[in-house]
């Protein structure tokens, strides 16, 4: 992140003790990995439903921030309209909705709502019955109004305080499981208890809610173009009530009032793998970060690559500056060797490459245009992204103003953040007239003048500070109101973080 003498500013770490760890990942980093759940914890495949849905009518306006899209209390005689019953039993019953499965092997669904990107879904449930704790009930946060797969849900087991109570979990074309994240819950379920549950979604990224409570974070949603939301109950009865859908604001930088900070990995997990790889973006991902960050710079022919220095030298076996390399030459460099003899093999990856890996694998990236480009140079950054469907998962960011000039002017729906190792006079000023999302100074530089954050608030101007690797000043960003850190620790901080909750 430094602005100047790249190669010689950059921390160094122990890394004994990881060799194990890092080949485990390398592999996984190399090729996707699915996670299967045994048949104790998962159901088995079972058929899509076979109907054929009617032809779509047009599809409605966009709601706006805020706008309840789904109210329902269940006080009629029977299903609400619109709502559609895919598998197992389902009934209105004493003012409640009762969904029935009856053990593992069944995984009852019904279907409702409609496509969101950036929506809140909520419901008050309560486990009537379980065969045993490890049944569950969820959430459908992209799901066909057919029920068919594939799906991403929010899953609660009965036994929520086990490791894997809560869940982030895809149910594949293939019918199989894929979980992502799990996380133990504050309290027990159990039975006969109403629990508060609640995931909000910003198109890949989520938050999983238990009474009022943020417990996990995902960027792996899988979404679709066409799915809507749903209910799901395994191995168990569980009674629903008070269940509502509310759109939400695009993906907003500025934390909400006692939301956590932001974490963003610089470099990818720099700390615990070789920057700048996909291999440091999956330990990244698996640390629990919001963000990836990372550096671009073109090649000779001018193919942008993921690199902080300007050569090649520190981190590659290679020597040379990236510009002066090309695509072929980058392609052939190990740029893990450096870091440890397990991490041997990790090729510098080109935005492109970067871009699939995301797009496939989960992870929204804060994107830094390192250095001096062209607008042509933007140009084939802003193509990239567009080519790859990630125009709503980046933040591009610079210390360069031209950059962030030319960015605005060829792709207007990227937000954009400024880097500053000094403060400007006036940072809102600035932030307006580069039509900013986000400021993001180093921390020298904010302490001195912590002010500023409740000015570029105001102005609806996000504030990342980096990098910080150090619990006490975490805690101090914490306090005076900074949105997110930028880290070479971001499974640190991330615990850090979910410790305080």
């Amino acid at each position: 992140m430094t602005k100047s003498h790249p190669s010689t500013s950059a921390p160094q770490y122990d890394r004994t003790g990881r060799t194990g760890l890092l080949a485990a990942l390398l592999a996984s980093a190399l090729g996707v990995t699915t996670v299967a759940l045994t048949a104790q914890h998962a159901a088995s495949a079972v058929p899509a439903a076979s109907a054929t849905p009617a032809a779509a009518p047009a599809a409605p306006a966009a709601p706006t921030p805020g706008e309840v899209v789904v109210d329902e209390s269940f006080n009629g005689p029977g299903l609400p309209a619109g709502w559609t019953a895919v598998e197992g039993g389902w009934k209105v019953e004493n003012g409640r909705l009762v969904g029935a499965s009856t053990d593992w092997n069944q995984q009852t669904r019904i279907t409702f709502g409609r496509h969101l990107t950036d929506f809140r879904i909520e419901v008050t449930a309560r486990f009537e019955t379980v065969v045993d704790a490890a049944r569950w009930t969820a959430l459908g946060l992209d799901v066909p109004a057919n029920g068919a797969t594939p799906w991403s849900i929010a899953t609660m087991r009965s036994g929520t305080t086990a490791a894997n109570g809560l869940e982030f979990a895809q149910r594949t074309p293939a019918d199989t499981w894929n979980v992502t994240n799990t996380a133990v819950a504050p309290s027990a379920a159990g039975t006969g208890r109403d629990v508060r549950i609640a995931a909000e979604v910003h198109g890949t990224t989520a938050r999983w809610i238990f009474d009022g409570r943020e417990v996990m974070r995902t960027t792996q949603t899988a979404r679709s173009a066409d799915g809507g939301q749903a209910l799901l109950v395994n191995g168990s009865q569980v009674s629903f009530d008070d269940l509502k859908v509310t759109a939400l604001a695009p993906g907003a930088f500025i934390r909400r009032p006692g939301a956590p900070l932001t974490v963003f990995a610089h470099r990818g997990a720099s700390s615990a793998a070789p920057e700048n790889t996909l291999l440091s973006d999956e330990v990244a991902r698996r640390a629990g970060a919001d963000w990836i960050e990372n550096d671009v710079q073109p090649s000779r022919d001018g193919v942008p690559y993921v690199l902080h220095d300007d050569t090649v030298n520190r981190t590659t076996n290679g020597a040379g500056r990236i510009r002066d390399l090309t695509s072929a030459q980058l392609d052939g460099l190990d740029a893990g060797s450096w870091f440890a003899p397990a991490t041997a093999g990790a090729r510098v990856p080109s935005l492109a490459a970067q871009l699939d890996d995301l797009r496939t694998r989960g992870g929204s990236l804060l994107l830094e245009i390192k250095g001096p480009h062209t607008r042509d140079e933007v140009a084939r950054i802003v193509k990239d992204v567009r080519d790859h469907g990630m125009t709503g998962r980046v933040l591009v960011q610079s210390f360069e103003v031209d950059a962030l000039r030319h960015t605005r002017e060829l792709a207007p729906d990227l937000p954009l953040a400024l880097l500053r190792a000094d403060l400007d006079a006036d940072p809102v000023a600035v932030a307006r007239d580069l039509g900013l999302s986000a400021y993001n100074p180093a921390d020298a530089a904010l302490a001195a003048r912590p002010g500023v954050i409740e000015a570029l608030h105001a102005a609806g101007v996000a504030v990342n500070v980096w990098t910080v690797d150090t619990a006490a000043r975490w805690k101090a960003l914490d306090a005076a109101g900074v949105d997110g850190v930028i880290t070479n620790r971001p499974a640190e901080l991330a615990g850090w973080l979910s410790a305080r909750q």
